[in-house]
């Protein structure tokens, strides 16, 4: 019996030597070093609540101390899945700002270690249980640490419809609806019913009109009107946002703006929703109302807006208007690429009318085989783009809003030579001139580059998508670009991106030395047209910051 005991003893002690099992260890993870805040944090599984991951301060007490209990953001998934994996970097630098996140799904390591189920919305309301009874606790991690009174709730797509179906119990304070929106949908217990339900303040954050739910979101707000709404628009990022970026990207700053505004009081943060201080947020826009109070914040409107070339042709535009008081506004004429539309340069165009200065954008006549201005491809060349830009000049200066000494030309790729050849062409014109990714090399290489046949043809020759025919290259031939800018004496702004081929070679040194004054901005990894948002993003704040300085001041 005595050594039955003892080995009993031995077996018992070893257990507690050995490491616990993967089902009994309490996980824990350390993401991006803790996060960028004033609290380091943690993610971490909690046994009393395992069907979620809790981003926190690691050190609680220190947090409290500090600021005082900390408030809860209850967050679920896309997807409605039951993992914040593609989330837990925005998540865990919100937590690192000094909240508890409680998002639903046990944590993962890699999104194929386990197989997905979905989060039934009913965990959403018992982690706002399970956090107060925990704040409750004389022994549980979270005694005195909660603030119970200020919790707020969001998900991001399906997860948003999640957030929006629980939104009307009377302890949410706020609700987050991230690259999410009902519109005349129904989806996991939301529909626009449940907008009716809403009792406290709302923020959309969807990832521009590339992301699927952006025109559900946009009808969603339209529909509010007994509480404050605010629709902050990421124009690039689409329906995955950027929260998979370093710190949870630019989605993790404009969440927290509002939970420090919404859930913690902060007046300053407050000014990004009510007084459209974006300096942090480049490529975001931002409308917010309260129809109950008779507040409306819209900083621009778009209309359409054409002009007429000199050949009678239509060209189709649309005009970004800051409605910012001013009775005289500057503006920049922004010029799209080869084949494409104005949709090119329309995140551009309501960046800069966020920031007080119109933007005018259009279709080239001829420009794209789906072109919304008159005129065929086979009689477009950089110089007859050149010749509808000085149409448009020549309009605006007969706009009474727009202050005809303040206006600027920027051109992405041929826009971009095709802004080169105008602002030579009128020098006077412009106050100053952005090439954005432009594609000089054209002047040079089309007439070697393209097929012989387009060279010379009278009913056009597919090029890279589009005919074109002999019109294209007539005047090309012998055209010295680096010689014509040379007339431009204003100062301008070359941005490329250092993986852009079309940009590379000597062609931006050669530009730098025609010009009089030129600065040049490269973005790391950007290729041509900056297809990743986060180059876009970059690109966009240099363009937003070199406008306002030539235009503003």
């Amino acid at each position: 019996m005595r050594n039955s005991f003892k080995w009993m003893m031995q077996v018992f002690l070893l257990a507690m030597l050995l490491p616990t099992t993967a089902s009994a260890r309490v996980k824990q993870k350390v993401i991006d070093e803790g996060g960028s805040g004033s609290y380091k944090a943690e993610a971490r599984e909690e046994k009393s609540f395992k069907d979620a991951v809790i981003y926190k301060p690691v050190d609680l007490q220190a947090a409290v101390a500090r600021k005082g209990q900390l408030p809860v953001l209850v967050w679920a998934n896309g997807g409605c899945n039951d993992t914040s994996l593609p989330h837990e970097r925005m998540l865990n630098e919100v937590a690192s700002r000094g909240y508890i996140v409680i998002a639903l799904g046990s944590m993962q390591e890699r999104i194929d270690d386990r197989q997905l189920q979905k989060s039934p919305n009913e965990q959403m309301l018992q982690a706002m249980d399970w956090i107060a009874t925990q704040n409750s606790k004389k022994r549980s991690d979270y005694y005195g640490c909660v603030d119970v009174q200020k919790i707020g709730v969001a998900g991001q797509s399906c997860g948003g419809a999640q957030a929006l179906s629980v939104s009307g119990d009377p302890r949410v304070k706020t609700t987050v609806m991230v690259n999410s929106g009902m519109g005349d949908i129904e989806m996991s217990g939301a529909s626009k019913e449940s907008l009716q339900a809403l009792h406290a303040p709302i923020l959309y954050m969807p990832g521009g009109e590339s992301d699927i739910a952006y025109r559900n979101a946009v009808v969603d707000y339209s529909r509010i009107h007994q509480v404050f709404a605010a629709f902050a628009n990421h124009l690039t990022a689409g329906h995955v946002g950027d929260f998979a970026e370093p710190y949870g990207g630019s989605f993790a700053r404009m969440l927290t703006a509002w939970l420090d505004w919404q859930l913690k009081g902060r007046a300053e943060a407050g000014k990004v929703f009510l007084n459209n201080q974006l300096d942090a947020f480049p490529e975001w826009t931002m409308r917010s109302k309260d129809e109950s109070k008779g507040y409306l914040n819209e900083p621009f409107s778009m209309m359409e807006v054409h002009c007429t070339n000199q050949k009678n042709q239509n060209i189709y535009g649309q005009l970004y208007l800051p409605n910012d008081g001013q009775a005289k506004k500057p503006l920049a004429i922004l010029a799209h690429g080869y084949n494409s539309s104005f949709r090119e340069t329309e995140a551009y165009a309501q960046t800069l009318a966020m920031n007080g200065i119109a933007a005018y954008i259009f279709d080239f006549c001829g420009g794209a085989v789906r072109s919304r201005s008159q005129g065929k491809s086979i009689e477009m060349s950089v110089f007859t783009e050149a010749d509808d830009v000085a149409a448009i000049v020549a309009a605006a200066r007969s706009w009474d809003f727009i202050d005809k000494d303040r206006i600027a030309l920027l051109g992405c790729s041929q826009g971009g030579l095709v802004a080169a050849i105008a602002s030579s062409q009128m020098p006077d014109a412009f106050r100053s001139v952005v090439l954005v990714y432009p594609a000089l090399s054209i002047a040079e290489h089309a007439v070697t580059v393209h097929p012989k046949e387009a060279i010379t043809s009278e009913t056009g020759v597919d090029v890279m998508g589009m005919p074109l025919s002999h019109v294209y290259y007539d005047r090309l031939v012998g055209y010295k670009i680096f010689d014509e800018m040379k007339k431009y004496q204003g100062p301008v702004m070359i941005v490329y991106g250092d993986k852009d081929p079309i940009a590379a070679g000597d062609y931006i040194e050669r530009a730098r030395q025609s010009y009089r004054q030129c600065e040049i901005n490269v973005v790391p990894g950007g290729a041509h047209g900056f297809p990743a948002s986060i180059t876009h993003v970059q690109a966009n704040d240099h363009i937003v910051r070199f406008l306002k300085r030539t235009l503003l001041k």
